[in-house]
């Protein structure tokens, strides 16, 4: 598939720019037609989507499709309802494998990679700033030690746009032989991934930003090497090695070996063929493409909003950012408002948020720095 192709998949670009697949991407025409399609079957033959080809075979596809994306086995990835369930298992998995030790944590992070150390209590909690260092690998480093449970980072923060570099976290990381969990919600999908490669352990994520799929749907990949002493957490019928409805009471059996002992029970059905469907268009066009596009149009905005003067707190280097593009600014709310106004979509939530994805085209980062010109720069800015 080529560029020209991949946008014309997606309706929003005939009217508006939107400019915040961070938060959650507009729906795509064969993402969509997955959910109708589930939806009319629902309305008119229940017993078609409720057939074991149809669940299981979903999910199963869903798994197959996000682990060609990061370069994983299928077997090593499992579906949750949200980034911040896939969090819960792997900081449960984690926190088993080394208990009374400490957690290393950048402190540009998202809360639902932070707060599940906090809440289960017993480990002492290292927060280090990695969003002004001028190497933040090496930051974490000096803070790992032989009592490290866990090394917790946001790929790409989400309210600075700062892109960390998983090998070099990895092996500062290894060294101590603690395990990396990354949060992938605002990488996966925009910038190319390879776990083994980067040395990840767990990676969570969700399908409704950058992987263009719905609400609803998270996915938690494990190394083999992480999965094989995992603990069973949670028991539902899904997580079980055993076909479905034998399920004898008296005697439960063995969990499933793999990612899948952390599925308990059916998740939103039209939400993984939704999702399968978004980040097969991702396969389609292909990460290097994705990448390629985001990174100029990235560019793009952060060179026009420097001519304006903006307060701009993402890194201009695209070795140390992605999609995500932060700025400064007083009165966020006024330039969301006139964005929306335009026909312009944007983020401001303390910040102004600019999230270019593969479907945006030069038209649409223009778009929104002649709205941001007409707004006006705040008097100091810099």
């Amino acid at each position: 598939m080529e560029l020209a192709e991949f946008r014309r998949q997606f309706p929003i670009t005939r009217t508006r720019a939107y400019l915040f697949s961070g938060a959650l991407a507009p729906a795509a025409a064969p993402v969509r037609a997955a959910w109708d399609d589930w939806s009319s079957s629902w309305s008119t033959d229940p017993n078609h989507i409720y057939t074991v080809e149809m669940m299981i075979g979903a999910m199963d596809e869903l798994r197959g499709s996000f682990a060609r994306l990061i370069g994983a086995p299928p077997e090593s990835v499992a579906i949750t309802d949200s980034t911040s369930r896939a969090a819960n298992i792997a900081v449960r998995i984690l926190a088993a494998r080394r208990p009374g030790g400490n957690v290393v944590i950048d402190d540009g992070t998202y809360p639902s990679s932070a707060y599940p150390w906090q809440a289960a209590g017993g480990h002492e909690i290292r927060f280090v700033p990695t969003d002004d260092s001028p190497d933040p690998a090496a930051a974490l480093a000096e803070r790992i030690d032989e009592r490290t449970a866990a090394v917790c980072i946001c790929h790409v923060a989400p309210f600075t746009g700062r892109r960390h570099d998983l090998r070099a976290v990895a092996d500062g990381a290894h060294a101590h032989d603690a395990p990396v969990l990354v949060d992938a919600a605002q990488s996966a999908g925009a910038v190319p991934i390879d776990v083994a490669a980067d040395g990840v352990d767990a990676l969570v994520t969700t399908a409704m930003k950058w992987l263009l799929g719905p609400p609803g749907i998270g996915l938690l990949y494990l190394s083999p090497e992480l999965l094989a002493n995992a603990p069973v957490l949670d028991v539902g019928y899904l997580g079980l090695d055993a076909q479905l409805g034998e399920w004898p009471p008296q005697e439960m059996p063995p969990v499933h070996p793999d990612a899948r002992r952390y599925e308990l029970g059916l998740p939103s059905l039209p939400g993984v063929l939704a999702a399968r469907a978004g980040v097969d268009l991702l396969l389609d066009l292909g990460m290097e493409a994705v990448h390629a596009r985001v990174q100029a149009l990235a560019t793009r905005c952060i060179d026009g909003l420097a001519e304006q003067g903006a307060d701009i707190v993402t890194p201009v280097d695209t070795a140390a950012r992605a999609g995500v593009i932060a700025v400064r600014h007083p009165d966020p709310g006024a330039v969301f408002a006139e964005c929306r106004r335009c026909g312009v979509d944007i983020g401001a939530i303390g910040c102004i948020r600019v999230d270019p994805h593969a479907f945006n085209d030069e038209s649409d980062v223009d778009r929104f720095l002649e709205v941001y010109a007409r707004v006006g720069v705040p008097a100091g800015a810099t």
